[in-house]
């Protein structure tokens, strides 16, 4: 989950679907019906047809999990690095955390190479409780319907992510929800640390519905990154965007 890439992100929400399953007729229920039940948000959503759709895949920072990145610049300003927003701009730390997310460095690593560039210093524990401060909460409401949506479906996660993160909501979760891992919430958990590629690659897409043995056009990508669902689309995913006023419980309110 790197802020860097996240700047462009949160465009009005929309619903994209890259072939439709339905007759003209059909299709001009669907569009009228949305034309109707998202006319709040001003403008023409397509309704994705929910017949033939068997997997659902979700991203995790700002559609299964709430954060802020400015609360991790905020961490580290605290400790004493001033301008952390700023060197975290920088390409030589962008290029740190795209390695981190790749799998390249492991924590001991990132941790001392981010020293070497930025001159920063502070203990393990530290760093760690900086970097993971953007991560903020699972809301009980996402977690509730992810739960529902699994009797009905296969869920996945597809996550820019890194080794730090992925241990501390993974220990958030099982402290507020009792569940191990994502693992054991979602029929399969991938994360970008893991499969050496990172979204919005569409390297990452093709692998994941490989390795899951799941078909794209009866699969739902759902993320707040615009560049990220049209590398979806181009692999043959159907997609939604998430947006602070649009959820996956709006989303996924009629699956």
């Amino acid at each position: 989950m790197n802020s860097s890439l996240r700047s462009q992100m949160r465009p009005s929400a929309r619903i994209n679907s890259k072939q439709s399953y339905h007759s003209s007729e059909q299709s001009e229920d669907y569009l009228r019906g949305a034309t109707e039940s998202f006319a709040s948000h001003g403008e023409l959503f397509y309704l994705l047809p929910m017949n033939g759709i068997k997997h659902i895949i979700f991203d995790l920072g700002g559609v299964l999990m709430d954060i802020d990145f400015k609360r991790t610049f905020s961490a580290f300003e605290r400790m004493g690095f001033k301008g952390a927003e700023e060197w975290f701009q920088r390409p030589e730390v962008h290029q740190l955390c795209v390695e981190f997310e790749t799998g390249v460095h492991c924590p001991a690593e990132l941790r001392s190479r981010f020293r070497e560039i930025t001159g920063f210093t502070c203990s393990d524990s530290a760093f760690d409780r900086a970097w993971n401060a953007l991560l903020i909460r699972f809301p009980d409401e996402h977690i509730r319907r992810v739960r529902e949506l699994s009797g009905k479906y296969q869920t996945y996660l597809l996550s820019n992510t890194n080794p730090i993160h992925c241990k501390y909501f993974n220990s958030e979760l099982r402290k507020h929800f009792g569940i191990e891992s994502l693992d054991h919430l979602l029929t399969k958990a991938w994360y970008s640390h893991k499969l050496g590629l990172r979204k919005p690659d569409e390297r990452v897409f093709r692998k994941v519905l490989e390795l899951s043995r799941i078909k794209p056009d009866e699969t739902l990508y759902l993320d707040d990154v615009e560049i990220n669902l049209t590398s979806a689309r181009a692999v043959g995913m159907q997609t939604m965007l998430i947006t602070p006023d649009f959820s996956i419980i709006e989303a996924l309110k009629d699956f």
